[in-house]
């Protein structure tokens, strides 16, 4: 294989892996975590949408491939000691692109869709070659059918090279190159077949947090985290685990579920969010509360946690210079946190007191229900507000500098009640680069020449000592969001997690109406 380390050299190590990535490793080797798949469905310009320009079209994704490569060292480099406590990234000479690209031409009778969405769900759960190869943990899936004017390009990825934004930014790179492209010059420098020779300048690698940036941890906050964290399990009342849902471990499979929300819908459901002081991330945890309220008994369930994933890109300082990514929100790396929430008994009870008494009847929010959703959501936006105002003080990222041993930590909370009946994590608005609908001939007529992305799903694999159920929404701008969710299969019941799931589409479309 020609992906690895320098040959006959020991290859040069670029940096420590930082806390995040130590953390996400961790998971992945205790088999906790497998993969992360962003999935964008891009319109082909019509003077390449020809059976003649199969070809070409494949040359053409593949230079904008080396393009991103090149603008984000994050896809190059290698794992050095992935097993020990402390593991690197390591510089590699080469990249065989054939594992990195893989095209999937499907007939015109074949089920596109459904190909799309088998193809996601079997890539949640693959799990990447041997870490001791060093190859990259990253690879892209394109599915085409005939010669169709859109293709779908299933980005697949081990969570130590980047998180979710990072791989919205490489999709919005990838069409940013692809339309740069200009037609006969997919020559690329190193470029050799599918053997692209990287720079022998070693790459500059993102600076994990911790490094770029103080992490204060106040006394009390500390004392707090290390009690919960070594205190005996009998000493653990907190009503609000989701004790409910005891963590497994095997055998690994993730469920995964998904559904769209066209536009014109989602435009009434932001202008309602606006209208209520919250934002989408904030509704769905509000939704979610009453969802398990609805389906938990209070004795199952009397208080609920969940967590929000939250983006520190904004608390960077600004790149470097000579980074080839040039600013700070469009690097590809790991900046992500957590932002908890507690629904107290109070609220819970609160909730279910609106609740039909008929549990016959159809599910649908009274009036009653809405209001409390929004009083929720509202709610949840001030904590994730505040947690910004904050910046990094009492982050969870600024406690794990104190972890010595991250697959004993790991193993350890595998074996504890879970903290989490839910989590949300928004990687925000896919910029998909088309315009809106015209009937102007002149504005189609261009846009039909230019590379775009209609369609957006993410997704993450079953986290084993997580929450119970995650939610993963992303949008394109102007073309509507998908809401997706995963749970292990061998946690929770797959009819509990269906209905949750039909329950969010169901109150969606309903604050929509």
């Amino acid at each position: 294989m020609a992906d690895g380390a320098k040959q006959g050299a020991e290859p040069t190590v670029l940096r420590k892996f930082g806390i995040n990535e130590t953390y996400q490793l961790a998971m992945y080797l205790l088999d906790q975590y497998r993969g992360t798949v962003l999935s964008c469905r891009y319109s082909i310009p019509a003077r390449l949408a020809t059976a003649e320009s199969r070809d070409q079209v494949e040359q053409t994704v593949k230079a904008a491939v080396v393009d991103i490569i090149l603008r984000h060292p994050m896809l190059q480099v290698g794992m050095k000691d992935a097993t020990s406590k402390t593991p690197s990234w390591i510089q590699l000479e080469s990249l065989d692109l054939k594992q990195h690209i893989q095209w999937r031409y499907i007939t015109a009778q074949d089920h596109f869709e459904q190909t799309v969405q088998e193809t996601f769900r079997v890539q949640l759960d693959d799990q990447f070659p041997d870490l001791s190869i060093k190859q990259p943990g990253w690879k892209m899936t394109i599915i085409r059918q005939a010669n169709a004017p859109f293709m779908e390009v299933i980005l697949t990825w081990n969570h130590p090279q980047f998180d979710g934004a990072g791989a919205k930014i490489l999709h919005e790179d990838l069409l940013e190159m692809l339309n740069n492209i200009e037609s006969g010059t997919q020559e690329r420098k190193g470029l050799d077949g599918d053997i692209f020779r990287l720079p022998q300048a070693p790459p500059l690698l993102p600076i994990p947090l911790e490094t770029l940036k103080s992490l204060p941890v106040d006394l009390k906050y500390l004392v707090k985290a290390f009690w919960e964290e070594n205190r005996p399990q009998f000493l653990n009342r907190d009503v609000s685990n989701a004790f409910w849902c005891p963590i497994q471990s095997t055998p690994y499979k993730t469920q995964y579920r998904s559904f769209f929300i066209d536009n014109a819908s989602l435009t009434r459901i932001l202008t309602l969010c606006r209208q209520n002081k919250t934002t989408i991330t904030a509704l769905l945890n509000g939704l979610a509360l009453v969802a398990f309220s609805w389906l938990l008994d209070s004795k199952a369930a009397p208080a609920f946690q969940s967590s929000t994933i939250m983006d520190h890109r904004r608390n960077l300082p600004s790149a470097p210079p000579d980074a080839p990514w040039v600013r700070s929100d469009r690097v590809v790396s790991n900046y992500v946190t957590q932002c908890l929430h507690k629904f107290d008994t109070d609220i819970v009870a609160r909730v279910r007191s609106k609740l039909p008494a008929d549990a016959s009847e159809e599910r649908y929010l009274s009036d009653d229900l809405q209001r409390e959703v929004w009083a929720v959501a509202a709610q949840n936006r001030l904590e994730i507000v505040r947690k910004l105002e904050s910046g990094l003080r009492n982050d969870l990222v600024g406690l794990f500098k104190y972890v010595t041993d991250w697959r004993q930590t790991m193993s350890g909370m595998a074996q504890r009640p879970r903290q989490f009946t839910w989590l949300v994590t928004n990687v925000g608005i896919l910029d998909g680069n088309s315009s809106q609908p015209s009937t102007s001939d002149k504005a189609n007529s261009a846009d039909d020449q230019k590379w775009s992305i209609s369609r957006a799903q993410f997704g993450l694999s079953a986290e084993i000592p997580a929450a119970a159920i995650e939610f993963a929404p992303i949008s394109v701008a102007g073309h509507g969001m998908c809401v997706s969710a995963n749970w292990p299969d061998c946690a929770v019941d797959v009819k509990l997690g269906e209905r949750v799931m039909a329950d969010l589409e169901r109150w969606l479309v309903q604050l929509t109406s």
